[in-house]
């Protein structure tokens, strides 16, 4: 069954089926969203947020119910390519500019933390099921902002 107005996307879907890398990290939260990005802690474990490490931004999956993944799950992590990401409250996103994310691993054009070697490639979207959501594209050769 479809429906007859859908959103265009939802948080923690790629983008694209271009190249972009997926990686798998055993998660260490409580619970940890879709399309946020994380890091691992001390201890190699997936949190929201930066952590010890940042590694990249939550895909979605099939195969788990809702819309998070679970302490001990494996959850699968982009680290390179495009990724719809979940916006932070009331946070404004420009298309072409640099990502920054909030402890949650929420992203807006300000924040805590800036996501390096990373862009929006959209400017804010608003969705029924995820609010507001903006795609990232990670490792972007054309981002201004560098690091490790």
């Amino acid at each position: 069954m479809y429906e007859d107005q859908m959103d265009i996307a939802f948080a923690g879907m790629k983008a694209d089926a271009g190249d972009d890398r997926v990686e798998s990290f055993p998660v260490g939260a409580a619970t940890l969203a879709f399309g946020v990005v994380t890091g691992t802690d001390a201890n190699g474990l997936l949190v929201a947020g930066p952590g010890t490490k940042v590694r990249g931004i939550t895909l979605h999956s099939h195969a788990v119910p809702g819309d998070t993944y679970v302490k001990t799950e494996c959850a699968s992590v982009m680290t390179r390519g495009l990724v719809w990401a979940r916006v932070t409250t009331s946070g404004a996103v420009t298309d072409g500019g640099a990502v920054k994310f909030a402890a949650d691993g929420t992203v807006a054009n300000a924040g805590a933390n800036t996501l390096n070697n990373a862009v929006f490639r959209s400017t804010k979207v608003s969705t029924a099921a995820f609010g507001d959501i903006a795609l990232v594209e990670l490792h972007s050769p054309f981002s201004e902002v560098t690091g490790a």
